[in-house]
């Protein structure tokens, strides 16, 4: 094992995304379902600018704030800002000692900084509805921020119905999460069902994904939320198969449907966005920012 993770054959922690071997090793099914699921769902251009969280590493009110200068010098006429797990300022039950006794304050003017609520604004001529929230299911020590226990998820019914972009620091599950999304998150997704759902935390997540909360999409996270067989059982008949058939079958139609009775720009769907800045889990960043269009 030792051998395969040092020639990068096998991953080396959870936090980093699997490799072809590790997927079919766990189940060859689930990989090539989910291999054919993202070729025949596409992802649209466009252009939006959102910070999902994590500001920086160490969360005190200093290094955010540097952050901050920075996001309001860029020339968007509209900024919005969540939190993440590491900008531990922002919870006053993670805050660091010096913040709390300074009593430090942060200069938000130009942002849109939300945390739990929504915020409506007009683009040119037309009015959107965005709604953040920084909780991240329980995941590491008590100076991270935001977190909850599985008992305790704060998705029921938070997200207002009429949301086009929702932003959360942590994904849905089943969705560019390296299968360390929340699945209560998840069902308020299906429920709100927004143009765009932005998000980070797994920076092996990294990318975009078009979903249209179909029978294809019911199919393929029934998939992937059964246990993976490994790679022998996979070969013997089991309910997996007919997952796999069902997301081929809806994914044939659906391609058949929009390109030769709907016409191109048929069902739009919507937008899942892994916007993780951080390279894999080096610590080192890089530019690699996702536009999109709603």
């Amino acid at each position: 094992m030792g051998l395969l993770v040092w020639l990068g054959l096998r991953r080396r922690n959870p936090w980093e995304s699997l490799t072809v071997l590790d997927n079919l090793v766990l189940s060859p099914l689930t990989y090539f379902t989910g291999t054919f699921y993202h070729a025949v769902v596409d992802v649209p251009p466009g252009d939006v600018l959102i910070h999902a969280g994590d500001l920086t590493n160490d969360g005190t009110a200093a290094d955010i704030q540097k952050q901050l200068d920075w996001l309001r010098s860029l020339p968007h006429p509209l900024k919005i800002v969540i939190a993440g797990n590491h900008d531990s300022y922002f919870d006053i039950r993670s805050r660091c000692a010096d913040d709390r006794r300074r009593g430090t304050r942060l200069n938000l003017d130009g942002l849109v900084y939300l945390q739990g609520e929504s915020h409506v604004q007009t683009l040119k001529g037309r009015t959107i509805s965005i709604f953040g929230a920084p909780d991240i299911p329980e995941c590491g020590p008590k100076n991270f921020a935001f977190q909850y226990s599985p008992s305790r998820t704060p998705w029921l019914s938070k997200v207002p119905p009429q949301t086009d972009i929702l932003v959360t620091h942590g994904p849905p599950k089943h969705h560019l999460d390296i299968d360390l999304g929340c699945p209560q998150l998840l069902r308020e997704v299906w429920r709100v069902r927004p143009r765009l759902h932005v998000f980070g935390h797994c920076h092996c997540g990294y990318g975009k994904e078009s979903v249209y909360f179909d029978d294809m999409q019911i199919a393929y996270e029934r998939l992937l939320s059964r246990p993976r067989r490994g790679f022998f059982w996979d070969l013997i008949p089991n309910e997996s198969w007919l997952d796999m058939l069902s997301v081929v079958f809806h994914g044939i139609h659906s391609v058949l449907w929009k390109w030769l009775m709907a016409g191109p720009g048929s069902n739009q769907g919507s937008l899942m966005v892994n916007a993780g800045q951080m390279y894999r889990n080096t610590g080192r960043v890089v530019s690699r920012a996702i536009v999109v269009d709603i």
